[in-house]
């Protein structure tokens, strides 16, 4: 299991352009090979936005850590650094020629593009998952529509667009609510 788990994180590493939020879709796709749900997948990126450093290797280390325990979680939050470690020094060697190449400038901006395409894919996996109850977009059989999820995810998106509040304090904020509610 470990084994595996370090050449899935690897193979994340690797793949994983365009940063943290980009790279969530790939961390779905892949710990759902390990049985993780969108409810798993959801409270690991709740704690992705209030636990500090790089969405990658939290999300590795709470993978790893739910899977395959301590060892895992360690295995996988090194393979998932791994290409970082490869790559960062390779640039910063051939930055310049880097810089001046026309057409792998023009590769990276579809890649900036692809990336916001995943981050709005996972942020839509995420309200159908919370706000619908819905596991799986081509399955909507089981649609019960959770009123009070997507009332704080407007509520929250609303405050945020109009006061710019820090996103941690409303993450906080709708963990608040939502243990709230839940109670009463």
């Amino acid at each position: 299991m470990i084994i595996k788990i370090f050449l899935v994180f690897l193979k994340i590493g690797f793949l994983g352009f365009g940063g943290g939020y980009a790279m969530l879709s790939l961390i779905y796709h892949e710990a759902s090979k390990f049985g993780m749900t969108m409810a798993q997948f959801a409270d690991m990126n709740a704690l992705d936005g209030i636990i500090p450093g790089p969405i990658a290797i939290n999300s590795a280390t709470y993978v790893g850590q739910m899977y395959g325990g301590f060892w895992a979680a360690l295995v996988a939050t090194v393979a998932v650094s791994v290409p970082s470690m490869i790559f960062v020094p390779l640039y910063v060697k051939y930055e310049a020629k880097i810089n001046k190449n026309y057409y792998l400038n023009q590769i990276l901006s579809c890649i900036k593009a692809a990336s916001v395409g995943l981050i709005f894919a996972v942020a839509f996996l995420l309200i159908l998952s919370i706000g619908l109850n819905v596991e799986n977009i081509f399955n909507w059989q089981h649609l019960s529509i959770n009123y009070t999820s997507l009332g704080i995810i407007v509520l929250v998106i609303f405050i945020y667009l109009r006061y710019e509040i820090n996103p941690i304090i409303l993450i906080l904020a709708s963990g608040l609510l939502g243990g709230l509610v839940y109670l009463i």
